[in-house]
Parts: C-alpha cells; structure tokens; sequence
C-alpha cells in the first residue's frame, strides 16, 4: 500500500494528482522566470508506459528531462519554494530527484532558500506526484511505497576538487569499460565513461569540452578487469576561483593506468575497501572541477 506523503509549497492554483503507478520512468520539467512552471512524468505500470497529466504551464524556456534507468527508482526529491512578486501565494522554485543507485539530477529551476524533501522513512520508491498548479507549479508531494526489488547497493563516495562548475552524475552501473581523458594546458577539460549494463554497453554523457590536444583512452578487460582506485591531484590556477583536477590515474584489481594530466597541487584517492568503481560524477566547467565515484562491493 502506497503512502501519501502531503503536498507543501502554496495554496494558488488548483490540486492536481497523478496517482500511484508501480515506478517513475521519466520526469519532464518545465522552468518559467519565476519557478517552475511545467511538470509531467512518465510513469510505469508493469511493462507499459503511461503519460501523466501536464501540469502548469509550458515556457519557452523549454522543457527538462530526468531519466530513472529501469534497475533503479526515486528515493527523495528536494524541493525549493519562495513568495515571488505578481503570486498571492508561494511558488515551486526548483526540483532535484535523488535515486536508489545515487544518481541526482541537477535542480530544476532556481535554488532558494526555503526547502523541503518529500522521502519515506524506510527510503521507500517514489510511484506517483500530486500537488497544486496554474500558470505555474504552486505544491508538490508524492506517493512512496515499501520496495522489495533486489538492486545493488551501490555507494555514492563524496566528489574531491573545487566548488565551480555544474554538477553531473552518470549514475552507478554494472561496471566500467573504458576511460575517455580530455586535457588542456591547465588540467583535465573533459571526461566520457563507457559503462556496462547487463552486458549491454552504455556510452555515458560527454562532461567538459573538447580541447586540440584530443582525447587519451584507457580500456579494461573487461569483465574480469575492474576498476579500484582512482588517484588524481588538484590545484588553484590562474583564472579559476576554485581548484581544478589537473591529474587522474586509474587502478584496477590487475594494473595502473599513466597518469592522465600533470601532476601538481593536493592529491586524492577515491577507493573504498572491497568494493569496485562502477560509476563516476563530479562538477565540470570548461575544465574539470571535481570528481567523485560510485563504488559496489566485489563480488566472485
């Protein structure tokens, strides 16, 4: 049985409820000047998809997707909301959903002050959305309920490096393939990950820019080659505020990678006792400002 976790925010616009489903696919959302204005989801009801009601209002600041892999689900969504002037009441002012393997999306929309998360206790799955809605998203809650599916306990281990840059996370995965390396003169411009999925490949998102010097790869054998360790260092440079990862150096349970940029400044080790690496996030600008790892335990 499914608990309703109330809706919080304001009281403007009219009340809106999407149900319980068995999971969340998909949730698109809209950001308008003041909040957010749109949100629809996607929804699973066993092996079908069903389309949620559109609630609020579309901008032309377009629409926003955040994608649940089909092993994983919503565990907690924060949310930010603020008396905005031309509103009698207070306004959704951003989203940020938070899963099971680790995997947190950017927020959606402006990040203010006041907060509040919508979670079960128990860390329950998130299976459907309510709340209040006009020209723009007023409330939001949601329906939680106690899962019993068996998914890895993947670990998300703490990013290293400076406080610049926007956030991403590819999420955890069965394990890492290949490492793509992007650098410039100042440290690393760019990463790509090439994970595995239930022997499917899964070409993770392209995190920084593409620089002349090019891209340098580092390959596993996988599956018997698993990542360990990664080893780096970080420094200030001239022309950031904050420190940028200048040096990465992977481990595996069979060798060490050459060290992919110029080793200068603090070093780090991002490891875990037992466990391997199977997914990687960080902050990225034009260069790479932190990088943190999934990790999940070895199993023979």
């Amino acid at each position: 049985m499914a608990q309703k976790v109330e809706a919080q925010g304001g009281m403007g616009g009219d009340v809106w409820d999407d149900g319980v489903h068995d999971g969340v696919r998909k949730v698109h959302v809209g950001q308008g000047q003041d909040g957010v204005s749109f949100i629809n989801v996607v929804y699973e009801n066993g092996s079908e998809e069903v389309v949620g009601g559109e609630h609020g209002k579309k901008s032309l600041i377009g629409i926003e997707t955040f994608e649940v892999d089909a092993d994983d689900y919503i565990v907690a969504v924060q949310v930010t909301y603020d008396k905005i002037f031309g509103y009698d009441s207070e306004v959704i002012t951003s989203i940020t959903f938070s899963t099971f393997k680790g995997k947190t999306s950017p927020p959606y929309g402006l990040d203010t002050e006041n907060k509040f998360v919508l979670k079960e206790k128990n860390g329950g799955k998130l299976v459907g959305f309510h709340g209040r809605a006009g020209e723009i998203l007023y409330a939001l809650g949601a329906y939680f309920t106690t899962t019993t599916t068996p998914l890895n306990p993947a670990k998300k281990l703490p990013a290293v490096g400076g406080d610049e840059g926007t956030a991403w996370d590819d999420g955890a995965y069965d394990g890492v393939k290949k490492v793509y390396i992007g650098q410039a003169q100042d440290g690393i411009s760019a990463v790509k990950f090439v994970y595995d999925k239930g022997a499917a490949d899964i070409v993770g998102d392209e995190h920084g820019n593409d620089t002349l010097l090019g891209f340098e790869e580092f390959q596993l054998d996988y599956p018997s080659e698993y990542i360990t360790a990664v080893e780096g260092t970080y420094d200030k440079i001239f022309g950031s505020e904050t420190e940028v990862i200048n040096m990465l150096r992977f481990k595996t349970n069979k060798q060490t990678s050459p060290p992919f940029g110029i080793e200068a400044g603090t070093a780090f080790e991002l490891k875990e006792e037992g466990y391997k690496i199977v997914g990687f996030h960080g902050k990225v600008s034009s260069l790479l400002h932190q990088f943190g790892v999934h990790v999940l335990p070895v199993t023979n």
